[in-house]
């Protein structure tokens, strides 16, 4: 059976070749032996043939189709990928992020798609395994905060990445990532993630595992500088399914210890955010810290909101406006403390962790027993940001 890669790409999507080129090696490299085929899903205008001219001249080395899906968005597109895959009767299926290019100075064998087929064979109910992209801290702050201790109990790890825009699903896996009720369908471009694909594969009783992160191309990374740190749109797509994940019970098996933090780029001395974002941030959580009964000791809120979330018939989007509002409450007091202290230092983390690790074990999830922010530096992810040096 063979291993499909999906790739979901809308107008303009220049970066189409090289992703293609890249995932294509590093599948192969992995594939032993078995049929590879890269699926195209193309939403640009009929008349736009940009995206497909860039696909057909990659120098793709196996089969390669294009489906053509005008105007979709990236949740119907990915679906869209999906579908097809599963007719074809794939045994793997590689969804990529065409947008991002990453990990790409990597050995095809080394890379960590590769890295993230041999994880998911390796899985006792293989199901999916996700490679998410590094970032910088302050380009995480609501996964740091909200988005990583939330999904845990669930998924029984801590995402680095919870847009999980590149991710490996076994065969099986494909029809549960497909199911209607974590809104695949509803995901725009902007904002779409693979976040309810996780959820769906673990509801199904199969794993989920996660590669260490992929290291973007500095043109890539440059423009990423520019979204918006506090960005209520990705609270608005994430938010929910999180929230909705309170009521995925954990493995049946005895679940392994989940580590309360892990480390993102910018970790390293000198490595700070542009003194801008910072003051964005802090406005942002001014106007939310001034209303009265808000801003509740963390990670109380965010207890709260899972407990409210397992109701039998919670109003998921009353409390992720909530949740978003402690939240922001949270924000200012913490990004005060850690520019003082000089960037997300040791203190700032120890924050992070503490706070985790009070709401993991309070929802019943186990955490590694000694693990601190002093025991991960970041400099095992990047020694330096990409295209500083």
């Amino acid at each position: 059976m063979p291993a499909v890669i999906v790739l979901p790409a809308h107008a303009h999507t220049a970066t189409i070749g090289m992703v293609a080129r890249h995932v294509e090696d590093a599948v192969l490299a992995g594939a032993r032996g078995r049929p590879v085929c890269t699926v195209l899903v193309d939403t640009s205008d009929r008349k736009d043939p940009s995206t497909q001219m860039r696909f057909a001249s990659s120098g793709l080395r196996a089969t390669h189709v294009v489906l053509t899906l005008p105007g979709a968005s990236w949740g119907a597109a990915v679906g869209r990928g999906l579908r097809h895959a599963a007719q074809v009767g794939a045994e793997e299926v590689v969804l990529a992020d065409p947008d991002v290019p990453a990990d790409l100075e990597a050995p095809a064998a080394e890379s960590r798609l590769a890295s993230a087929l041999r994880r998911l064979r390796e899985q006792d109910r293989p199901g999916a395994v996700c490679t998410p992209l590094a970032a910088p801290w302050w380009q995480r702050l609501l996964a740091i905060h909200v988005l990583r201790p939330l999904c845990a109990p669930a998924l029984g790890l801590t995402l680095v990445d919870p847009q999980v825009r590149t991710l490996v699903l076994s065969g099986d896996a494909v029809p549960h990532a497909l199911s209607p009720s974590w809104g695949l369908m509803r995901m725009g471009w902007e904002h779409g993630h693979g976040l309810g694909l996780l959820a769906a594969v673990r509801e199904a009783g199969l794993d989920v595992g996660q590669t260490l992160p992929r290291i973007p191309h500095s043109e890539a990374f440059a423009r990423s500088m520019n979204r918006d740190p506090v960005d209520r749109g990705e609270a608005s797509a994430l938010l929910p399914i999180a929230l909705r994940m309170a009521s995925v019970g954990p493995s049946e098996r005895d679940p392994a210890p989940v580590v309360p933090w892990v480390a993102d780029l910018g970790l390293v001395q000198g490595h700070l955010p542009p003194p801008e974002m910072l003051t964005q941030c802090s406005r942002a959580a001014q106007v939310v810290a001034s209303r009265p009964g808000v801003a509740a000791g963390w990670p109380e809120p965010l207890l709260n909101s899972w407990h409210a979330a397992r109701a039998l018939r919670a109003d998921i989007p009353a409390i992720a406006e909530r949740l978003w509002l402690t939240y922001l409450a949270r924000l200012g007091p913490w990004l005060r403390f850690g520019a003082s202290a000089g960037g997300y230092t040791a203190p700032a983390r120890y924050s992070v962790v503490a706070a985790a690790r009070q709401f993991l074990l309070a929802t019943g999830t186990p955490v590694v027993a000694d693990q601190t922010a002093e025991d991960f530096g970041g400099e095992h992810i990047a020694s330096s940001l990409p295209g500083t040096g």
